[in-house]
């Protein structure tokens, strides 16, 4: 018995709430599997249940002071470190494309029936850990892995479309199938997601790209036309032929490369938008396929996407930078050959803390190309090279700034001193042990002889 389990059964006992209150939800489906879990929700078929035994379990001192939502009937505690929410069993009423619904009293099984799907609908009884299946489906439907939802799927998914995600994402998560009405409930309202809001997508977005592997959840939000309303501009790669260097179209090879990165969620959406501009600025010739600048037309979407979703912008600002540079070592071979150390302290320069997801990416896309073209040691070869680099530079920094170079130059801020910073740092880049008197002396002399 979980311990949050254990406290409430040894409070309620002999009062009005014992064989009126139930865990439901997640943790009862959990149990089911096997899974551990502290997400608990407790249900009372009592009227305003959830608030009193809230209020109940504060002054008996088993949980904190309860955040009580009226509204809903719902109220927020903590016990022993977990947070448990508790509320009345209820019906909901939902006000055409209002999602807040107006909610009443209802019966255990009006609750039940108004949950999303029946692997959630399940009840464990407190006091004797007995396990109710209101619905008569949601054991099975674990046992056999799967997704059906508790009553008419158009009913269930009107009522809150970001149901149809959670749909995908559980599919996903367990490996269950999602049950052919509901699919076609789905579909049938896809649409509604629009209502929804962006953030509440951004979530169930996010948990499914924090799984370990989210393709099958990638898939889904397609197949279903759900992308539509979350990512649609996934679907415009979608069969978009390329070069030579790849033998899958855009689409294909970017789950190829969700596939070869590490299983992060950051690593798994710069993975699932870095080539999602190569249809905007795909061109062919006698040459073939060309997608020239498709990581500046990337980076850019990747950010609009983003900010649309409400990821914060500390994070939007990485993801595009990442992006932006994912092309840096083509090129470069796969004994980075071709690429000079400046160039590496260049690159070291502009990405920063960012390098390291750089990295991940380009390996992840080398070795997503066709065989011939794959540079699997073009990565390791350049992570050894960067490691003797920046032990070279351990302590050194850049020592001009634009400050200086306007009191020598006798110039204001402006474009010019711009230049001659760049090209300060392009100097610096190239010798790391000049100090600022040679790289003024440099510059004065490129100035003297009109190259600046």
């Amino acid at each position: 018995m979980h311990k949050v389990e254990k406290a409430i059964c040894k409070a309620i006992t002999g009062t009005e709430f014992e064989g009126k209150t139930y865990i439901v939800g997640g943790f009862v489906r959990d149990k089911v599997m096997g899974i551990d879990s502290d997400d608990i929700d407790v249900v009372v078929a009592l009227p305003e249940g959830g608030l009193k035994l809230a209020e109940f379990l504060h002054q008996k001192g088993v949980s904190s002071r309860p955040v009580a939502y009226d509204n809903f009937g719902t109220a927020m505690v903590e016990i022993l470190e977990s947070k448990v929410e508790f509320v009345m069993t209820r019906k909901e009423i939902y006000q055409d494309k209002n999602r807040k619904p107006e909610v009443e009293n209802g019966t255990l099984e009006e609750d039940v029936y108004r949950r999303d799907f029946t692997i959630n609908s399940l009840l464990l009884d407190v006091i004797t850990g007995e396990i109710l299946d209101v619905s008569g489906k949601g054991i099975d439907d674990i046992e056999n892995g799967v997704i059906r939802s508790t009553s008419e799927p158009d009913l269930i998914f009107r009522e809150d479309p970001l149901r149809m995600l959670r749909a995908v994402r559980f599919a996903s998560r367990f490996g269950f199938e999602i049950e052919e009405n509901t699919i076609e409930g789905i579909k049938n309202n896809a649409a509604m997601l629009q209502h929804i809001s962006w953030e509440r997508k951004r979530d169930e977005f996010t948990k499914m790209l924090t799984r370990k592997n989210p393709i099958p959840a990638m898939k889904m939000l397609i197949e279903l036309g759900l992308m539509e309303y979350v990512v649609p501009e996934i679907l415009e790669i979608i069969d978009v032929e390329q070069d030579k260097h790849h033998d899958l179209d855009v689409w294909n090879h970017t789950l190829r490369v969700i596939e070869n990165i590490r299983p992060t969620f950051k690593l798994h959406l710069i993975a699932l938008l870095h080539d999602i501009g190569k249809a905007r600025v795909k061109t062919e010739d006698k040459d073939g396929i060309h997608f020239y600048k498709q990581e500046t037309v990337s980076a850019d979407m990747a950010e609009m996407i983003l900010q649309r979703l409400k990821y914060p912008n500390e994070l939007i600002k990485e993801i595009s930078l990442v992006i932006r540079n994912h092309m840096r070592l083509k090129g470069g071979g796969e004994t980075t050959e071709n690429i000079s150390d400046r160039a590496i302290r260049r690159l070291m320069m502009q990405t920063g803390d960012a390098l390291d997801l750089l990295l991940e990416l380009i390996h992840a896309d080398n070795i997503s190309h066709a065989r011939d073209y794959s540079l699997p040691r073009q990565v390791p070869n350049f992570r050894m090279r960067l490691e003797k680099i920046k032990e070279e530079m351990k302590g050194k920094m850049m020592p001009l700034t634009g400050n200086t170079l306007m009191n020598y130059f006798k110039l204001n801020a402006g474009k010019e001193i711009g230049k001659l910073l760049d090209r300060a740092t392009e100097l610096w880049l190239e010798n790391p042990e000049m100090n600022s008197d040679e790289i003024l002396i440099k510059l004065d002399q490129e100035v003297q002889n009109g190259k600046q």
